[in-house]
């Protein structure tokens, strides 16, 4: 009996060093606190205040549900990532809210109820807006959270980073010191029509196509021939519907023979047959504008714009990291970490979130291209034009 008294004594003794050693804090990279949870129990705490463990769990699974719809496994690395960046999230809200409160700033309902119609209309239509929910997984409830959490997080903002913004004389520095980002290179505005040859395609069949080439080249060289009727009859390529037009391009928008014969051109000239990989082209020249800096003036707003988000999204953040600073962060989820040199998600091998954002707006700050409107050519890659995307390279 006192044999086995003896042993039920040790294993509890057992058990409450087992317990005691789990339950032990550490400390994390940034200075957070890392603990191991009960079960059921907050994901985090901030100060003491609990953040949800059930919201957080709601909240992953909205994201998980979004690499399913898009086909996408969830690796163990990107896992923990997710997490990371959630906790993360949830934790900055909180501490935002609780700064809030002692600033004594809060969101009236009227100044959400304006936000929130703000954020549908933007949706033209109810069934768009429905739609939307059901692609990102959430309800109009949480639309209406994250609409009220940026709100209070701008208003509070607002109030404590009252810094000068951005000057007039801040963009002319800017841009003086950054010439050449504001010149507008050499463009021109041009049509094309394509016979396309394969890479298999027999070299008699080859002579065929540049023949056809040369026979419609010659019509097109005709005085008062209307090229996009011809282009309509012979192209084959996704121009062929638009006349062949490609709209207005600058140099390195196409493959390299096509771009010298089109740039060699004067405006009227018509020009080929030029051989790409694609096949044979035929190219109108329409109009030509010569390099030219853009002034000041033409592109001083979206420097500001520029500026203002940099200087924000700069003290948002050190603004979040003082908050951190002076607050007792404990992070309660195993193997996760919140130091701040880790890459942010999307870096490296990780690839964004499908489905874009969860929430209702991106996060303050930001920059914005601010060197000029993106010519888009109209030309796709298997039209044997188009080397890229659409975005015209800087």
């Amino acid at each position: 009996m006192f044999r086995a008294r003896k042993l039920l004594s040790s294993s509890l003794l057992g058990v409450a060093i087992l317990f005691a050693l789990t339950a032990c804090p550490k400390k994390d990279g940034d200075g957070t606190t890392v603990s191991t949870p009960a079960a059921g129990g907050a994901i985090a705490k901030v100060n003491g205040q609990d953040i949800s463990r059930s919201e957080f769990d709601r909240q992953m699974e909205r994201t998980r549900s979004r690499f399913q719809r898009a086909g996408r496994q969830i690796a163990p690395a990107l896992e923990t990532r997710l997490k990371e960046n959630l906790i993360r999230k949830m934790v900055e809200e909180e501490l935002i809210a609780q700064k809030a409160k002692g600033e004594g700033v809060s969101v009236t309902a009227e100044e959400l109820a304006a936000k929130v119609s703000e954020h549908k209309s933007r949706f033209g239509s109810d069934k768009a807006f429905e739609s939307f929910l059901q692609r990102t997984n959430q309800t109009e409830a949480d639309v209406k959270d994250d609409l009220e959490k940026n709100l209070l997080r701008d208003k509070l903002f607002a109030k404590l980073l009252a810094a000068a913004e951005p000057t007039e004389a801040d963009a002319k520095k800017y841009y003086e010191e950054n010439l050449e980002k504001y010149k507008q290179k050499e463009q021109i505005k041009a049509s094309h029509i394509l016979f396309k040859v394969e890479k298999d395609t027999p070299e008699k069949d080859k002579k065929a196509r540049l023949a056809e080439a040369k026979k419609v080249l010659a019509e097109a060289k005709k005085p008062g021939v209307d090229f996009g009727e011809l282009a309509k009859q012979h192209s084959e390529g996704p121009t062929k519907e638009r006349a062949g037009d490609l709209g207005t391009f600058s140099r390195g928008r196409m493959v390299k023979p096509f771009e010298d014969a089109a740039f060699a051109a004067k405006p009227g000239d018509v020009v080929g047959p030029v051989e790409t990989q694609f096949g044979y082209h035929v190219i109108k020249v329409f109009e030509k504008t010569p390099e030219a800096q853009r002034t000041f003036d033409e592109v001083k707003d979206s420097i500001l714009t520029s500026l203002k988000a940099r200087q924000r999204s700069k003290a948002t953040r050190d603004l979040l990291d003082t908050l951190k600073q002076s607050a007792k962060v404990e992070i309660l989820e195993p193997g996760v970490s919140l130091d701040a040199k880790r890459p942010a998600l999307g870096a490296g091998t990780d690839k964004p979130l499908p489905g874009g954002d969860d929430g209702a707006e991106a996060a303050a700050g930001g920059d914005k291209a601010d060197d000029g409107a993106k010519a888009d050519d109209g030309a796709k890659a298997d039209d044997g034009a188009k080397a890229d995307d659409g975005a015209a390279k800087q």
